[in-house]
């Protein structure tokens, strides 16, 4: 007897669409058949600003509801925009193999950028990591009477946009912004940058340039720009009543080292978010895998301050900049329990600089 055919439900943007392709061509690879269903989520709808429109969340609840009331069987999702409490009723059944996590700043290379340049973004995490590069970059006025701080170099402005990823290309082309930060994995799902040869080719080497439309661009590497945690991986998720026979065939979907790289990510920004509302970048990285147990390394970068606007630099306080290496059985425990470390190292660097 045949398979019944699959609900796939996910937002019905492109690059939403893009990313239900992989899965509906995995799941075809193994015989299962799929229908996609659109669903127009609030993040969709409502064009402000993320954090005044709820932040996490936006883009999945609405999915979310469709799972509930059985109007999809499977809904896929972008992992990083994903909260991290998972509801009790609703189970991530697959991470499959992870895209690029890298991004990609497209327009200008960073040697591009000069005082004044205009980058559009609206993530706190990628003003912070690029307001600390161009600490070290001189300015035309690093230094001088009425610059941004003592000790600032270049001086970037940032501009917060909304879109898909084909809006904020035509405002690089147009001259709306001179820059636009975006996600590697998202860039080469639409074809706007070729594909790489694996999630993990040259992701620690240095920074290199690409074209993005014709447009210059270079793709960042970690020590310039940590991702968002789960950037880059796929979260498939199901309704825990879903018939064990259907869950089985999507948790065949399910790459072991990219759920461990990201429940390491995850439990790493759970944990922060009960602690503190910095921003945050965070790559773990799988190493080897011994059993049930993998070696890894936790890369992360933590904002110490919020700036009121994006465009002002965070009160001359660096980032607080973590690498732990360990072994693990339990990825989202070592993840919470890096972050404990590290809210550590925030709060003595606070009372530090109050006894100051």
């Amino acid at each position: 007897m045949p398979s019944r055919t699959l609900r796939i439900g996910a937002r019905s943007s492109p690059l939403s669409r893009a990313q239900v392709d992989v899965v509906v061509a995995l799941l075809a690879a193994r015989g299962v058949e799929t229908t996609v269903v659109g669903i127009t989520t609030t993040g969709d709808a409502d064009q402000r600003r993320l954090t005044e429109i709820g932040g996490a969340g936006v883009f999945a609840n609405a999915v979310r509801d469709a799972l509930r009331a059985g109007e999809i069987d499977l809904a896929v999702h972008s992992l990083k925009d994903l909260p991290t409490e998972q509801p009790e009723d609703l189970e991530i059944a697959a991470i499959p193999e992870r895209a690029d996590s890298r991004d990609v700043i497209v327009g200008r290379t960073l040697d591009g950028l000069t005082d004044g340049c205009v980058v559009g973004t609206g993530s706190p995490r990628r003003v912070m990591q690029l307001h600390e590069w161009a600490r070290t970059r001189g300015g035309a006025d690093s230094g001088a009477a009425g610059s941004a701080a003592p000790g600032w170099g270049m001086r970037l402005e940032f501009r917060p946009i909304r879109g898909n990823v084909g809006t904020r290309l035509r405002m690089v082309a147009d001259g709306t912004v001179d820059a636009v930060i975006l996600a590697a994995a998202g860039l080469r799902r639409l074809g706007h940058l070729a594909p790489d040869g694996g999630p993990d080719e040259g992701e620690l080497e240095r920074s290199r340039a690409v074209a993005v439309d014709g447009l210059p661009a270079q793709i960042l590497d970690f020590s310039t720009m940590l991702p968002a945690p789960g950037q880059g991986a796929l979260a498939v998720e199901v309704h825990r009543e879903l018939l064990p026979s259907v869950r089985d065939r999507i948790a065949a979907l399910d790459n072991p080292v990219a759920r461990a790289e990201c429940l390491v990510e995850r439990g790493f920004l759970a944990t922060l978010e009960a602690g503190c509302t910095a921003p945050v970048g965070a790559r773990a990285v799988v190493r080897s895998a011994r059993g049930t147990s993998v070696d890894l390394t936790l890369t992360a970068v933590i904002g110490r301050t919020l700036q009121s606007s994006l465009s002002e630099p965070p009160n001359g306080a660096p980032a607080v900049r973590l690498e732990v290496h360990g072994s693990t059985s339990d990825p989202a425990g070592y993840g919470a329990a890096a972050a404990h470390r590290a809210l550590g190292e925030l709060h003595h660097l606070q009372r530090s600089r109050h006894a100051k």
